[in-house]
């Protein structure tokens, strides 16, 4: 897998008080991105060229100018560029809400409602429209005449989720935003971020301030399923990524991800992967 050469790619932050709310990537050669995990909700719209996008083990997919993909919290990501290409990222930081009459979490109320919808159907990207499509331009002009603080982000960050809510049927809506959707988004937030540095449930009720009885219920109210579980599924995407996407040797990744040997994280991948570490690496190096 080769390395990607710095001066190839252009990338610019835009950050107050420390933390980002959009980053601008241009690469004009062919060759791998190698894009870090992040505590926010990530909105990548391809503004140039076409790339395939590798995110955790669920989706490795090409896409085109004019689209837009969802990478939700702890999520690392490949973009293999095929020609010259243009990234605009933005940082969700703000409470999730596309207006005051269509609350985010009307979605979920939306998938009990429609019937078509199947658990893990979900839609990658969307087409972003001419209205999304002038907003980007207007605020990258913005950017360029020095528009930077925090409140001008926030701002912007709450036109564009109006734009999606006007924009998008309730159908797409779900389907795009499902892998984050949840029926409290403040708690599965705090959860998200903690999450960051603690992978034991016990530590995590702790770090929130609940019982561990209380924290579990709570838990599994929100995403449906136990934090054991969630926990161990967020603990397969990270590992997937850096067994198929990285050079780590299997023994160092055992030791990253706190299994006592190679051996016992052998025996996790067939659990969760139905394959071995090295054959998920020799299947993602030969596509």
């Amino acid at each position: 897998m080769k390395e990607v050469n710095e001066k190839q790619v252009m990338s610019t932050n835009y950050v107050d008080n420390n933390e980002v709310y959009v980053e601008c990537i241009e690469r004009s050669k062919r060759g791998e991105l190698n894009i870090p995990e992040s505590s926010k909700i990530r909105l990548f719209f391809i503004q140039k060229g076409s790339c395939s996008f590798f995110c955790a083990k669920q989706f490795d997919v090409l896409l085109e100018s004019g689209k837009v993909v969802l990478v939700p919290p702890q999520n690392k990501c490949i973009i293999n560029v095929r020609n010259n290409i243009q990234l605009l990222i933005v940082y969700l930081t703000i409470d999730l809400n596309f207006c005051n009459d269509f609350p985010f979490e009307a979605l979920t109320e939306f998938s009990g409602k429609n019937k078509n919808i199947e658990q893990g159907d979900e839609q990658i990207s969307l087409k972003v429209n001419k209205m999304i499509s002038d907003y980007l331009k207007l605020m990258k002009q913005c950017l360029s005449n020095g528009m930077k603080s925090a409140e001008f982000f926030q701002m912007k960050q709450k036109e564009l989720l109006y734009y999606f809510g006007k924009c998008y049927s309730k159908d797409e809506l779900h389907r795009f935003f499902k892998p984050i959707l949840t029926n409290d988004i403040a708690f599965s937030k705090a959860v998200y971020k903690i999450c960051e540095s603690i992978n034991s449930v016990t530590a995590m009720a702790k770090e929130m301030n609940y019982s561990l009885s209380g924290f579990k219920k709570r838990f599994k109210r929100v995403f449906g399923q136990s934090a054991y579980k969630w926990l161990c599924q967020e603990k397969s995407k990270k590992l997937f990524h850096e067994i198929t996407c990285s050079r780590k040797t299997f023994t160092q990744l055992s030791y990253d991800f706190g299994f006592s040997s190679p051996a016992h994280m052998n025996n996790f991948c067939r659990k969760m992967f139905g394959n071995t570490p090295g054959s998920l690496r020799s299947q993602k190096i030969l596509k």
